[in-house]
């Protein structure tokens, strides 16, 4: 069955094309554009016309590789940003009339499952057995828009947050000076602090975690970077232990740096320059609530979810 599944974040646009299977997982397509959706989403409360255009203009590119691929069934769905953009319904309409491609958008909640289920797919010990490393964790999705935190227990979710704290957003409101003041950052880890601190406290309840386990563009940016990484390895992603010790040695590194000189780091996606920093507070914030010393890296996450729950949904019909 070929399945395509898109991802259309407050940062980034990702499109996965695959063969998959009972027992089968193949990838035929794999790609994503930083197309900023959110722009300005924070200050506005609306998408901009510029940030929808290059959005819809990234969606017409996947959608002739969707059909290059002659794929049986799509799946595209909305995160953050959609959720949040009082026009969101233009830009979905929009969507269909130029691709024929229906946008749904998520919950939180439904974000996180789905995440998991990529996650999961990705970190499981396979053939060759083992501990599941995800069987008592905290898994983490830092978004442009929001942070999607699951907690699992004995292999099960445990409980789900989605907390307002998005790379982008945090960006455009904290760190507006290149490179950015110390009180700057101060400010901006005392929102992040501060935040957390403000979480429903039946909405992520504690459980004795065994694993902390990171997905989506920061954290794998993250460890591209750890990597010094002249082009973006999935294979040496996926499974990647990223210290505290070195996140601290980023954020320390980052937080002195002008755009100018992040466009040099090896590892650094372009487009990414700008946010990473925000991003990478949020996970050491995070790391630090739960004594983390380092994190289990993924490149699988809700991409790969939507994809693998789209399988399911169809594999009994397609087969009758």
């Amino acid at each position: 069955m070929i399945l395509a599944g898109i991802d259309i974040g407050t940062n980034t646009i990702r499109l996965l094309v695959t063969d998959t299977s009972e027992t089968t997982h193949r990838t035929l397509f794999s790609g994503r554009t930083i197309t900023r959706l959110g722009q300005g989403l924070d200050r506005t409360g609306m998408l901009a016309p510029e940030a929808q255009e290059r959005s819809l203009r990234a969606i017409e590119a996947f959608s002739q590789v969707i059909g290059r691929h002659f794929a049986d069934h799509i799946a595209a769905v909305g995160t953050s940003a959609l959720r949040n953009a009082s026009n969101a319904g233009e830009f979905i309409t929009a969507v269909r009339d130029r691709t024929g491609i229906e946008v749904a958008i998520i919950t939180g909640d439904d974000e996180a499952k789905l995440t998991l289920l990529g996650v999961r797919r990705a970190l499981s010990p396979g053939e060759q057995g083992g501990d599941d490393p995800l069987a008592s964790a905290l898994v983490i999705d830092i978004g442009g828009g929001s942070t999607e935190l699951i907690a699992t227990a004995g292999g099960r979710i445990d409980s789900m947050a989605s907390i307002p704290l998005g790379a982008v957003y945090l960006t455009e409101r904290f760190l507006r000076n290149d490179p950015p003041l110390r009180e700057e950052m101060d400010t901006l880890r005392k929102v992040v602090c501060n935040e957390l601190n403000a979480w429903d406290r039946e909405a992520i309840r504690r459980p004795s975690v065994a694993t902390v386990a990171g997905t989506a563009g920061t954290i794998t940016t993250l460890a591209a970077m750890d990597l010094a990484l002249a082009e973006y390895d999935p294979s040496r992603i996926n499974g990647y232990i990223l210290t505290r010790a070195a996140l601290d040695r980023l954020v320390e590194m980052l937080s002195v740096s002008s755009l100018e000189a992040r466009r040099r780091i090896a590892g650094l996606e372009s487009g990414r320059e700008d946010i990473i920093l925000a991003g990478a507070v949020v996970a050491q914030e995070i790391m630090g609530r739960f004594g983390a010393s380092e994190m289990l890296v993924s490149d699988w996450g809700l991409r790969e979810g939507i994809v693998l729950d789209l399988y399911e949904k169809h594999r009994g019909s397609d087969n009758k």
